[in-house]
């Protein structure tokens, strides 16, 4: 999808530079774009999209968890990003509405998240979507081992 890649890349570069240690590359947008892709082509799980006018400025993929101690009904948003040109301006709400109808529609109870620990301007949106964290953390090569601690509320 045109755009994917470059609302990932200018998203991650605005928002998680500060976060991982200098010099540590992004993940490849080409390889996060075509994954992104790829797994929204499997059953249960869904990309929706936010575009002004022509341009794409947000995506959020959302469905079943993939985490190994998730229990049946509880599902996952994967990924959401929005381009930094569109911070604030209700993309986020927009999107993170429409993950939780869907899932909700999908029959799931609960959802989960990872966000950055240390990403105070994505937690706090999440908090204000009624996420809080449940105390699991993880560490993941691709983001430079970064502290990350997952969210989840009830649907």
């Amino acid at each position: 999808m045109p755009g994917l890649t470059h609302v990932f890349l200018d998203c991650a570069a605005a928002a998680f530079s500060d976060l991982l240690p200098a010099g540590h590359p992004l993940p490849n947008a080409d390889h996060v774009a075509r994954r992104t892709l790829e797994s929204m082509g499997t059953d249960g799980v869904e990309l929706t999209v936010a575009e002004h006018g022509a341009k794409l400025v947000g995506y959020v993929g959302f469905g079943w968890s993939r985490d190994p101690d998730a229990l049946p009904g509880i599902a996952e948003v994967w990924s959401m990003f929005v381009h930094p040109s569109a911070w604030r301006g209700g993309v986020g709400s927009r999107l993170m509405e429409n993950a939780m109808d869907g899932l909700r529609a999908a029959g799931h109870g609960e959802v989960t998240l990872w966000s950055f620990l240390a990403n105070e301007r994505a937690n706090a949106f999440y908090e204000s979507c009624g996420m809080t964290r449940d105390g699991a953390r993880r560490r993941e090569a691709v983001w430079a081992d970064v502290d990350q601690v997952r969210y989840r509320r009830s649907l």
